[in-house]
């Protein structure tokens, strides 16, 4: 690829395509549930999950699109995504009113209906994980999304709401909530490829640095864009007392310690060479975003 930019539209059109295969259409009774999956799926975004997946197999010898397995993983990993984002904006959450500039789905339809397409989106991205047939690829990401993953950084994240905030809790709930399943991107595309022992430590700890450092750059651009800039409400971290990396290390120590977790990033992946390149430039990307 010439450019990240090309990378990134490769794997939304891929993804995306996918998606639209498996993904059952509105015309499909209950319509109601199945607009809801398709108006938060394709709301937009930047396909980050799949495209570390697609990176990470290609790191490892892959072929850019030519894995049905590959397709399919990314596929389920933007379903696992838009799920947890879907339920993180209901009231008993969250409480946002947008996402990526639209509004989120418990208010474009109503909160029984979001609750119910997040958990549609998840099994059925389980589905497409059972399509592939290798129980390693389920072990991962259940792990990822469970109690010791997404689930139990959202609840400290949750408890922790209002309360003063350490170093301790805002690792725990930034590497749970939000690194484990980017984690387990890069782990699923190198597995998908057959990669060593080896290779998958130091792509579990790329994807450890990149994930953790992609929360801070969060949290930071909550407290410096604006709403129309982000695409969902700004400053509402500090309004809800949320415990992050602004709120209890300052921006400036925000920033040098994201600019920190990239080159780590840089270095875990550095033996192999020129065919990670990919995940080099997603990692710059990570630390730079505006949105």
């Amino acid at each position: 690829m010439t450019s990240l930019p090309e990378y990134l539209s490769r794997v939304t059109e891929l993804t995306d395509r996918t998606l639209q295969e498996v993904l059952p259409a509105e015309s499909v009774f209950p319509g109601s549930i199945h607009a809801v999956m398709r108006y938060s799926t394709f709301a937009g975004g930047k396909r980050l999950r799949p495209a570390l997946i697609m990176a990470a197999h290609e790191a490892c010898g892959g072929a850019f699109g030519a894995d049905r397995s590959v397709l399919l993983a990314s596929a389920a990993y933007e379903m696992f995504h838009t799920f947890s984002l879907i339920h993180d904006d209901l009231p008993c959450m969250d409480d946002d009113d947008l996402r990526r500039g639209k509004p989120t789905a418990h208010k474009a339809f109503n909160e029984a209906l979001a609750v119910l397409g997040g958990d549609a989106l998840c099994i059925l991205a389980f589905e497409c994980l059972a399509r592939i047939g290798r129980a390693d690829v389920l072990r991962e990401t259940a792990a990822a999304l469970g109690t010791d993953g997404m689930i139990g950084g959202q609840v400290v994240d949750i408890e922790s709401e209002g309360k003063p905030a350490d170093r301790k809790t805002v690792d725990y709930i930034h590497q749970k909530k939000t690194a484990a399943l980017i984690t387990a991107s890069v782990r699923v595309g190198a597995m998908l490829a057959g990669a060593p022992e080896e290779v998958l430590k130091r792509l579990t700890a790329y994807g450890q640095h990149v994930g953790l450092a992609f929360q801070i750059v969060d949290d930071i651009l909550d407290e410096e864009e604006s709403t129309e800039q982000l695409g969902k409400d700004a400053q509402s971290d500090r309004e809800r007392g949320k415990a992050t990396y602004p709120a209890v290390c300052g921006l400036e120590q925000s920033k040098r310690h994201a600019e920190e977790l990239v080159r780590l990033a840089h270095e875990d992946i550095a033996p192999l060479g020129p065919k990670a390149e990919t995940l080099r430039t997603i990692a710059a990307f990570i630390r730079e975003r505006r949105k």
